[in-house]
């Protein structure tokens, strides 16, 4: 038997305000696809009793987890931003804002996200949602965004009615790739960067639940991965030394809303250089790790919108 109503599915995310305390949504999230599965860990007991066969399953331990992809919105950024392990500093003033990100080294974030999913009218709820890496990419001329999340459990909810941003994504003619910062380079043609903090469940002995209490975030790994023109050998003799870079990446539709990666303290992490046929482009494929610096951190992630976050 088929159940579903409708077509297509809707994506809704909150602020909590308790941790762990379901809200419904505040922002609804147009998305290319996710992966968001409630996962539990069922014990299945196998004791000496004169029998071969499994004879308990106990519950176990339950948590979700899973990958959101969306085209990279200015107004739906900053959510997600709020629950990444990063400070986030709020200036401006109606109708626009900055939210400027850094990220710092707790083990929680500051903020965890409710979210709501509906699949062809069926809805789940999920509580305690962590970012617990994100991924930046380029996708046929369009910024993409790719969050995969961490949460505690599923809570119950009911089906709301969304309410639609009109904001559009990021598209070709709109980016601006400086490496190293304050140089503008126009031969690139990929672009993927990565934050990592190797999330983990925690999960304690307590009689509310089976849910993870929170979500622990480990070490960092901040990548850029780019491919590149290949015209002369001083920026792959720079590789050979490693010699760091100052790199930025900004996708603007105007003054008051963009999104700017910086990245201070780039290293060339591999350098590969390929000459596949007669004719054809030298290319440089690139890849990047991040450090902090003595006075800056590992990135630093800008987003400029009219979405007030309160």
């Amino acid at each position: 038997m088929a159940y579903g109503i409708g077509a297509g599915g809707i994506l809704g995310i909150a602020l909590e305000t308790v941790s762990g305390t379901y809200v419904a949504p505040s922002k609804y999230v147009p998305f290319n696809s996710e992966s968001l599965v409630w996962q539990q860990e069922t014990n299945f007991r196998r004791a000496i009793r004169n029998s071969p066969d499994v004879t308990y399953a106990v519950p176990g331990n339950v948590h979700v987890e899973g990958d959101v992809e969306m085209d990279a919105f200015d107004d739906i950024l900053p959510y997600f931003m709020y629950a990444s392990r990063m400070d986030v500093v709020k200036t401006g003033s109606t109708p626009n804002y900055t939210y400027t990100g850094t990220p710092n080294a707790n083990a929680v974030p500051a903020k965890t996200m409710s979210l709501t999913v509906v699949r062809n009218g069926v809805a789940f709820g999920y509580t305690g949602a962590t970012v617990g890496s994100f991924t930046f990419g380029i996708d046929d001329g369009t910024l993409t965004y790719v969050a995969s999340l961490m949460a505690n459990d599923e809570a119950t909810q009911s089906v709301p009615t969304p309410t639609w941003p009109t904001t559009t994504p990021f598209g070709m003619g709109q980016y601006s790739i400086e490496i190293p910062t304050a140089t503008p380079v126009t031969d690139t043609d990929t672009f993927e960067f990565q934050v990592e903090d190797n999330a983990e469940p925690q999960f304690r002995l307590k009689s509310t639940g089976r849910g993870a209490n929170f979500i622990k975030l480990g070490e960092r790994e901040v990548t850029l991965s780019v491919e590149r023109d290949f015209q002369s050998r001083t920026d792959f003799d720079a590789f050979k030394a490693l010699t760091s870079q100052t790199i930025t990446l900004t996708a603007t539709k105007g003054a008051n809303n963009s999104i700017t990666i910086l990245l201070p303290v780039a290293i060339k992490d591999t350098y590969e250089v390929s000459l596949s046929g007669q004719g054809d482009l030298v290319r440089g494929a690139i890849e990047y790790q991040c450090l902090v610096g003595p006075s800056t951190a590992a990135y630093t992630l800008t987003c400029k919108s009219q979405e007030n976050i309160v």
